[in-house]
């Protein structure tokens, strides 16, 4: 959502980051439902990760404030970067894993590297989940489909973390995030009944290549 706020609608950045947050808020409730119950959330993982992901968004909401909008601007554009080019290396990673809830691995790092996502939720109002998933795809060994769902579920929280920061700065433009919500929050519903349809392969490309695009133009490329 930031990528579309300020390079189609010409929002400052972090105005959208701020907006963005609160907005997450409403689409997790929305598609955590529909993951809920096909049960594909993976409740040990949410519970073991959140506290240091809103830990983190805490702090990065923090720095934000401070960064220059410009500065900002390129930090979200090389994490992105960075997200789509591990998503696409994945497979050569190791061998695809197998469908269905599996046996958690890394617990310990995955909370590390989940603090270093809630930064950067906190930082560029992207919930998180550009890094949360990956986390738990490739440290913790969480099939795709799961991974994606137990992120949808945590992001809500992580977001309400960063955005009660941008609250207090008085940087939410209330008119932004009710016109965002009531477009997103239908959208978010139909993506999560549609994920469980789609091959794991799929799912990576579409998303990397999306994020390459956003990352390319915020960067100035």
């Amino acid at each position: 959502m930031v990528p579309l706020m300020v390079l189609v609608l010409g929002v400052d950045v972090k105005v959208a980051v701020a907006s963005s947050l609160l907005t997450i808020v409403v689409t997790s409730a929305f598609s955590s439902s529909v993951y809920l119950r096909e049960r594909l959330v993976n409740l040990k993982a949410a519970l073991s990760l959140e506290p240091t992901t809103a830990l983190g968004a805490i702090l990065g909401a923090n720095i934000t404030v401070s960064l220059p909008s410009g500065v900002v601007r390129r930090i979200l554009g090389f994490g992105l970067i960075a997200v789509s080019i591990m998503i696409i290396l994945k497979p050569l990673l190791r061998a695809e894993e197998a469908e269905g809830v599996g046996r958690l691995r890394n617990i310990h790092l995955g909370a590390a590297a989940s603090f270093v996502a809630g930064v950067a939720s906190g930082m560029l109002g992207i919930g998180g989940g550009v890094l949360k998933v990956p986390v738990m795809n490739l440290i913790m060994s969480i099939p795709i489909r799961e991974a994606v769902a137990t992120s949808s579920f945590m992001v809500g929280l992580t977001a309400s973390s960063g955005g009660i920061v941008y609250l207090a700065k008085g940087l939410v433009d209330p008119v932004l995030v009710l016109g965002l919500a009531l477009g997103v929050a239908p959208g978010a519903t139909i993506g999560a009944k549609t994920l469980k349809r789609l091959k794991p392969t799929y799912i990576r490309l579409a998303f990397s290549l999306v994020l390459m695009y956003a990352a390319l133009r915020l960067i100035g490329w």
